[in-house]
């Protein structure tokens, strides 16, 4: 008969071979810059430069995405390098581990999705973005990222001409290449279907790479 370490030692072991097989069939999510060479990366989250006025990204935060996801920016971004822009992103996929520090910051549906259910940025499906310049300089929009008032709308007719037509171009090309816009946000858009997805808590730093410590010369070298 077994005893209580062998009992607690094999639940452990079945505990983390659950764990395990689970990673092993999450969704992988992949480095969007990897796919759009020249997207601009400005994590807004890992400043205070949002609506939380704090920093909840750690430093090195990537812009992650599902596979299908950074091929549909692709899309996007060719289409747009055609007319003079670029594309640059603010929020990309979200581990729910930091929702949870989010909600707990700021505990309000709508502004910040509730993360007992997660929302797309927690799939890796969803994407805030706005148009640079050749050059990476953002263009006028309606609102500041993150600007939750009715000038954020798809259907907002006031502000300048130039801030209509740099949010009509943008929701052009990423309808385009098969995203769904958030129609009270500008910036934010989503996979079709992305509330069917799994929720995700993988990390988005790059992992630690440990140096690899030079070979050491031969003994007839070190004579010489």
């Amino acid at each position: 008969m077994a005893g209580p370490a062998s009992v607690a030692l094999g639940m452990w072991l079945a505990m983390g071979g659950a764990k395990a097989g689970a990673a092993a069939e999450a969704p992988k999510v992949v480095d969007a810059t990897e796919v759009v060479k020249d997207l601009v990366v400005d994590m807004k989250y890992a400043t205070p430069d949002n609506f939380l006025k704090q920093k909840v990204y750690p430093d090195g935060a990537r812009c992650m995405l599902l596979p299908d996801a950074a091929a549909r920016l692709a899309k996007a971004a060719d289409k747009l390098r055609a007319q003079g822009y670029r594309l640059k992103v603010y929020d990309c996929y979200r581990p729910i581990a930091v929702q949870w520090q989010m909600w707990k910051i700021f505990p309000k549906p709508g502004y910040v999705a509730n993360p007992k259910k997660g929302g797309n940025h927690n799939r890796g499906a969803a994407v805030d973005l706005t148009l640079t310049t050749m050059e990476g300089q953002e263009v006028e929009m309606p609102t500041e990222f993150d600007s939750f008032e009715p000038k954020a709308h798809h259907g907002y007719a006031g502000g300048t001409e130039a801030s209509r037509k740099h949010r009509e171009i943008l929701r052009a090309a990423m309808e385009g290449a098969g995203f769904k816009k958030n129609p009270m946000e500008w910036w934010h858009y989503d996979l079709p279907g992305a509330t069917k997805l799994p929720v995700l808590d993988v990390p988005f730093t790059k992992p630690e790479q440990t140096e690899t410590p030079p070979p050491r010369p031969r003994p007839s070298e070190e004579q010489k």
